[in-house]
């Protein structure tokens, strides 16, 4: 298992020009990650090949591409223009030298079932999956958090995965399910079979009066914390991860309201590697 560090993470950070790019690979490699799950809203500015050359120069790789377009709709036109922006992924995929894809597909909208968001998803993917199988890149969907995802839980991410047909692979996010009220290890035990990459996160629980947070199905509140700091049993997931024999990334994420995005980064590293090597 190596450790992976999604960019996403150092928003805030890159946004307020805290941090530049180049600066946040070096903190990456610092916090001993060996690669990085890159987001194009969080390189702006930069051509792929740039990107990729920031990343050889900081002696880290491309661990994962994510981006996508929404697919939840039924109109064929507007579902065709995502799949589009899908094979870009794919292509830029290609350029920065990874294989492997986090697809992001949109929200479901508000008198939507999301039964229907998934199938559209599916018949949107399945048309992209040839396409991702002839650049040589692994596509996957993860379990999302947000109330509007078509899919969260283990048994709804697995059924995407069955109506887009053969290829398309899970990313195992280990907090996004706690949205569908699901325990990640038994997520994790449920989806192992189809997982190809993954990601850390972790979170703080709310009272039921909190306003800024994300709610989960049953109506418990969070927010992020720094993996390690939350509810999280990371010896439990970590810990499964190592007797499935997952030798792929397990990328830190953070996604904090409030607090230092460059801290976290540190602290929350720290701890995953130290699990990683007990």
């Amino acid at each position: 298992m190596k450790l992976g560090f999604m960019i996403y993470s150092l928003g805030r950070s890159l946004a307020d020009k805290t941090i530049t790019v180049p600066q946040a690979f070096a903190l990456i490699k610092e916090c001993g990650a060996e690669g990085v799950d890159i987001t194009a809203g969080h390189v702006t500015g930069y051509t792929m090949a740039q990107v990729k050359q920031m990343l050889d120069d900081a002696g880290l790789v491309t661990s994962c591409n994510i981006g996508g377009a929404s697919l939840t709709m039924s109109d064929p036109t507007e579902r065709a223009k995502s799949v589009d922006a899908i094979r870009k992924v794919i292509d830029d995929a290609v350029e920065l030298g990874t294989t492997t894809v986090l697809v992001t597909t949109g929200g479901c909208a508000p008198d939507q079932d999301k039964a229907d968001g998934r199938r559209n998803v599916a018949a949107g993917l399945a048309e992209v999956l040839p396409y991702a199988k002839q650049a040589g890149v692994t596509l996957s969907i993860e379990d999302f958090g947000s109330p509007v995802a078509p899919y969260q839980t283990s048994g709804e991410c697995l059924e995407c995965c069955e109506l887009a047909g053969e290829g398309l692979m899970i990313t195992y996010d280990s907090g996004n399910m706690v949205m569908g009220d699901e325990d990640p290890v038994e997520f994790l035990k449920a989806v192992e079979h189809k997982m190809v990459h993954a990601h850390a996160k972790d979170w703080e629980a709310l009272p039921p009066d909190a306003e800024q947070c994300l709610t989960s199905r049953a109506g418990l509140k969070y927010t992020g914390a720094t993996v390690g700091t939350g509810i999280l049993d990371y010896p439990a997931i970590i810990g499964r991860l190592k007797n499935i024999g997952y030798n792929g990334y397990l990328s830190f994420e953070y996604e904090g309201r409030t607090g230092d995005p460059i801290a976290a980064a540190r602290e929350g590293t720290a701890y995953l590697l130290k699990l990683m090597n007990a």
